[in-house]
């Protein structure tokens, strides 16, 4: 998976997955967290592993590239399925639009994160701002680094999901602007494995809201999760067009 938490949160949060997987395959299912991004997307590019978590924006970057892999399963929130980020400031910042940012200083997360890189260059270009308006920019590693950066006034405004703004809001973070609703995380596997193992993947994962630990497994993935819906590559058409917006 892509690193978009510390790797001990990661670790913590799948590893109801991976028992629940290798219980009902059979198989020792292990956790694999990319170095970087682009790591991750090698990883599954190059069959070194056999199931994927995906970013809506890594998915949309990896498809383009790779061609679409057999799709497992994206989240749902009971009843929708999309999530939004958000361009964080202080809350004693001035700021009150994404224009006031030129001539600032503004962190992104990893360059392909869909959340911290992907979409807010989208936002800040329709608002008329590239990142040569800024006076420095900087991509940090993951989203709780970048929060913690602006807190900390080394930037002055950064780009996260909104589970990690709800997460430092009472910590002096402020909304600047919100990202449109994007279509939530994926699950993948490779090309490599055999139609009847991916088969049997894609129920195992559809059906994870019938499981008696169902709870811990979904809510590990994400705290909102209620169960695991089908995916088309359809339903990733909006951000493909924002990110093709912003090149």
């Amino acid at each position: 998976m892509h690193p978009y938490l510390p790797a001990t949160k990661l670790v913590n949060r799948f590893t109801p997955l991976m028992d629940y997987l290798s219980e009902h395959t059979g198989r020792d299912v292990r956790i694999r967290i990319g170095s970087t991004y682009q790591d991750h997307a090698d990883a599954v590019g190059g069959g070194e592993v056999d199931i994927a978590f995906f970013g809506p924006g890594g998915y949309v970057m990896f498809s383009h590239e790779h061609g679409v892999p057999p799709l497992l399963g994206r989240l749902d929130f009971g009843g929708t399925s999309t999530f939004q980020g958000v361009v964080v400031t202080l809350k004693s910042s001035p700021f009150s639009t994404l224009s006031d940012l030129k001539g600032k200083r503004f962190a992104f997360g990893d360059p392909n994160s869909t959340m911290s890189s992907l979409v807010p260059r989208a936002m800040l270009k329709q608002a008329g701002v590239d990142t040569t308006d800024f006076a420095s920019f900087e991509h940090l590693q993951n989203h709780h680094n970048v929060a913690l950066a602006v807190m900390l006034k080394k930037y002055h405004a950064g780009s996260v999901k909104e589970e990690v703004y709800r997460e430092y809001k009472a910590r002096g973070l402020r909304a600047l602007a919100w990202s449109p609703e994007i279509s939530s995380h994926i699950f993948v596997a490779s090309p490599l494995l055999p139609p009847e193992m991916t088969a049997k993947l894609r129920e195992l994962f559809q059906t994870i809201h019938t499981d008696p630990n169902s709870q811990a497994i979904l809510k590990g993935i994400k705290g909102k999760t209620k169960r695991i819906i089908p995916a088309k590559d359809a339903d990733y058409e909006t951000l493909r067009k924002l990110i093709l917006s912003a090149e």
